[in-house]
């Protein structure tokens, strides 16, 4: 029995991150480290609707960890000029006033060098070069004090007044793109761009707050202190983490009586955004996984079973979904006692994928020794009936013989057997309209725990149990 991926369907969360980037400049993902940001983060990306508003570019802090603090912004920046190379948005910037807004000619040099550094000839190539021949005229007869002292503060690498060519360059090439435009005949539509700060759950905790320092002193626009901004221009800042785990290790360092939220605050507008793909894999999972098993009432029962599902990482969790039970099968039947019971019944299948959700002997005991009860009489016989099918091979173990009728309170209940080659194959129940009293057996108060555990080894002859294991032996 194989259950199959579903189609993961994030319209819903994307609506809601729409709605937070719409109102929202600076925010936080936050979701646990596996639990399918990047999946996410792509499915944005991708998304028709945003991708007509925004523009996202990327960048990974953990390139950055063992750089010292005043490297980190250079690489950002680097980062981000090879993005806006890629989607060839570097073509469109103003040329003329990044060079005017630069105080030194030698940023002027360095980010010429770079520029064309990227193209071997050809327009661009001309249109750089023509430039750069025109204003090194002009810096010649421009040297004031004036320029000297603040060149001096915007050379300074890591220095929150830093503004050389890169920096000039990349706010250009935002500012471009929040317009819209001409371009010899092609259109742009203006977009709002979005950084997204990646990966911060993957940094050592002793180079997460370093690096969240670093940036927290560029993320405002020192030339606007009133204006709540950052240093490129970006519409939104998207830092990418576990807010709840990141306070534990921000208590960890600073003392338990360190103020988390206010130090956060630099970070975000609002509430993080929180995220967990879980739920798109885990719930579907069980739905099919309880009815491709024939029990979708009795399995929301199997509380362990509910639990290790939800414990499980995603990518355990998608393995489950792909994951077909027959492979675990290693005989056709179960014989005990001279009764033989088809592997390809429910019971089988239900405990190899317990099993694979590293359920314990234990575990499993409990969930298959279930209590049913209702206030419904209607659910109570549903229930009943559905147990009844799945649990038959238990109970006619522990009584050593088939059973024709059960009781679960005052409800009756009559099995029909079917057969092939004298292996049964299928288990069908119903209400009984009449039953023989000395055969009934009664399932309320009947404990068959040692029969399970008997038969959670028994089963090892025909299903692969190497799997299972023992809490109280581990």
């Amino acid at each position: 029995m194989k259950i199959g991926l579903r189609k993961i369907d994030l319209k819903d969360k994307i609506k809601d991150f729409f709605q937070y980037l719409a109102t929202t400049d600076r925010i936080i993902l936050s979701a646990k480290f596996g639990d399918g940001k990047t999946f996410f983060l792509n499915q944005l990306r991708e998304d028709e609707r945003l991708s007509e508003e925004y523009k996202f570019f990327t960048i990974y802090p953990v390139n950055y960890s063992v750089a010292k603090n005043e490297d980190i912004f250079e690489y950002i920046k680097r980062d981000i000029i090879i993005q806006l190379k890629n989607e060839g948005l570097l073509n469109n910037v103003d040329l003329d006033a990044v060079f005017d807004s630069l105080f030194d000619f030698e940023d002027v040099q360095t980010l010429v060098s770079f520029l064309l550094s990227f193209v071997p000839g050809g327009p661009f190539y001309d249109k750089v070069f023509k430039l750069f021949c025109k204003k090194e005229k002009e810096y010649k007869r421009k040297k004031h004090t004036a320029d000297k002292y603040l060149t001096a503060f915007s050379k300074i690498k890591g220095c929150i007044y830093e503004h050389d060519g890169y920096t000039a360059l990349i706010r250009n090439a935002i500012d471009w793109m929040k317009e819209d435009h001409v371009t010899n005949g092609s259109e742009w539509k203006k977009k709002k761009p979005v950084l997204i700060i990646e990966d911060l759950d993957r940094l050592d905790p002793k180079h997460l707050f370093r690096i969240l320092n670093v940036l927290s002193a560029h993320i405002d626009d020192t030339t606007t202190p009133d204006t709540v901004t950052n240093k490129f221009g970006f519409s939104n800042i998207v830092l990418v983490m576990d807010y709840e785990t990141t306070k534990h290790i921000f208590h960890h360092f600073y003392g338990k009586n360190a103020c988390y939220e206010g130090y956060m605050s630099k970070f975000l507008s609002r509430e993080p955004f929180r995220y967990s793909i879980r739920p798109y894999l885990a719930v579907p999972l069980e739905l099919d996984l309880s009815k491709n098993l024939g029990i979708p009432h009795v399995f929301s029962r199997f509380s362990k079973l509910w639990l290790s599902i939800s414990e499980l990482s995603i990518r355990d969790l998608k393995k489950l979904t792909l994951f077909d039970s027959q492979d675990r099968i290693r005989n056709t039947y179960f014989e005990y006692k001279k009764m033989n019971f088809s592997t390809s019944l429910p019971l089988f299948h239900l405990i190899i994928y317990m099993v694979e959700c590293r359920m314990s002997v234990d575990e499993i005991v409990e969930d298959l020794k279930l209590q049913i009860s209702s206030q419904s009489k209607a659910e109570m016989r549903t229930l009943c009936s559905e147990y009844i099918r799945l649990a038959y091979p238990l109970y006619a173990i522990t009584k050593q013989r088939e059973i024709k009728f059960f009781s679960y309170g005052a409800n009756i209940f009559e099995v029909s057997l079917k057969r092939e080659n004298d292996i049964i194959t299928e288990i069908s129940v119903s209400p009984a309209e009449t039953w023989d009293a000395s055969s009934l057996v009664k399932i309320d108060g009947l404990d068959i725990e040692e029969t399970i555990r008997l038969c959670l080894s028994e089963f090892s002859t025909c299903v692969n149990m190497a799997a299972l294991w023992d809490k109280q032996e581990s």
